[in-house]
């Protein structure tokens, strides 16, 4: 089918992409300390929580919005992870827009639940 041919078409250019390029390098360069490794991804998981919290209605909890501010700061002087994280956030924001065109495309049949 015409349509499966196009997705692995879209998986190619994805792995031929700049962006997409620079976040998997970053990544096996952040993969390289541990530490480091894990001080991003406690970062991005509490990023997302009190996101996700914010999206559901819910007041940020202080102390959670102090600590990611304080992981912050060790971040801000770790080059490793300030540039997987400037990676990260422009291939989020590119995927994202990706997604969206498809998700577009594919929005009409999803269109008898609108009512």
């Amino acid at each position: 089918m015409e349509i499966y041919d196009k997705a692995h078409e879209l998986e190619a250019a994805i792995k031929e992409c700049q962006e997409y390029k620079d976040f998997v390098a970053a990544g096996q360069e952040l993969a390289k300390d541990e530490k480091t490794k894990h001080l991003v991804r406690d970062f991005l998981m509490l990023q997302a929580q009190l996101a996700y919290a914010q999206s559901m209605g819910d007041k940020p909890i202080r102390k959670k919005i102090d600590h990611l501010n304080q992981m912050a700061e060790f971040i801000k002087n770790n080059q490793t992870a300030v540039e997987y994280l400037n990676h990260y956030n422009k291939w989020q924001s590119m995927a994202g827009e990706v997604f969206q065109i498809i998700q577009n495309a594919m929005a009409e049949g999803m269109s008898i639940l609108d009512q």
